[in-house]
């Protein structure tokens, strides 16, 4: 889709009244940019698979919704997941997918039966006066809203949705140990991906009753195809890395590998696929705080 132009007729466009938005500065805007072109490939966001299909139903035990319900994901991107959503959830009506990013959005023309794209960023969302819905979705995007700015976003969450209404955040968390990174890219994160409790506290300051799990679900995949990711920079915490510092962590990572360091990874240094490849596994956990407005 880079370098696409974008149908701007199939999508719904709000003005943002706020500066920092959802954390889109020209920064991050410039990442999405460039994810977008190869997004659905990184293996957390491919399309149809084992990890996809644990991710809907590990949400769709704590979101519980019914065919008539109205739902709006928060930070949608594609779409991808918000489709798959709907279907298991058997929806009556489209899934509302709120993103501030017009590269990412504009994919969701492929989920048009299943997806209402909206373009917009979430702090300008919360505060529409017309917007009610009964559930709604943060995946993998509360990070990118400053601290601040948490009570405004909830305070304007628990406005809109319905009494009984439940908001699902989908996170990861602080401690960012149990993944391949090599030390500076494990620094950025810690920076950014604030501790889980912050948003349920901030959550249940609004009025939200608000309970907090996590599910992990165990990663295998080729040394290579893992570097392939972080080279592409998947994750927002690894776009501020410079050429050369990317190169440089990803020997990091193959060396740490190699030489069997764990550093909270389980690796196996001998251990290859059916092609030859060195693997690695690794847990991917998957926190879920979940807000019921009674």
């Amino acid at each position: 889709m880079a370098g696409d132009s974008v149908d701007m007729s199939c999508l719904v466009l709000t003005h943002c009244p706020h500066p920092l938005c959802t954390g889109m500065t020209s920064k991050q805007e410039a990442h999405y940019g460039d994810v977008a072109q190869h997004y659905n490939q990184a293996w957390f966001y491919e399309d149809g698979t084992d990890y996809q299909r644990w991710l809907v139903h590990s949400l769709m035990q704590r979101l519980q919704t019914t065919p008539s319900m109205r739902v709006v994901d928060v930070g949608g991107g594609t779409g991808n997941f918000s489709a798959a959503l709907h279907k298991e959830c058997m929806l009556g009506q489209r899934i509302l997918c709120v993103d501030p990013s017009a590269p990412l959005l504009a994919q969701c023309q492929k989920h048009a039966e299943s997806v209402e794209p909206l373009l917009a960023d979430g702090l300008g969302f919360v505060a529409e006066q017309n917007q009610v819905y009964d559930r709604m979705l943060l995946k993998e995007v509360i990070h990118h809203f400053p601290p601040a700015d948490l009570g405004t976003l909830f305070a304007g969450v628990f406005r809109q949705i319905r009494p009984g209404g439940r908001v699902i955040i989908m996170t990861r968390p602080h401690d960012s140990s149990h993944y391949p990174f090599f030390p500076a890219a494990h620094q950025t994160w810690a920076s950014a991906q604030l501790h889980e409790s912050i948003y349920a506290k901030a959550m249940e300051k609004e009025g939200f009753s608000v309970t907090l799990d996590h599910a992990d679900y165990p990663v295998d995949m080729p040394l290579s195809r893992w570097l392939n990711m972080v080279n592409g920079r998947f994750w927002s915490n690894l776009h501020g890395f410079s050429e050369r510092e990317m190169k440089a962590g990803l020997k990091k990572i193959e060396n740490m590998v190699m030489e069997g360091k764990e550093r909270g990874i389980w690796v196996q240094k001998d251990r290859k696929d059916e092609e030859g490849e060195v693997t690695i596994t690794f847990p991917d956990r998957v926190v879920f705080i979940t807000g019921v407005k009674a």
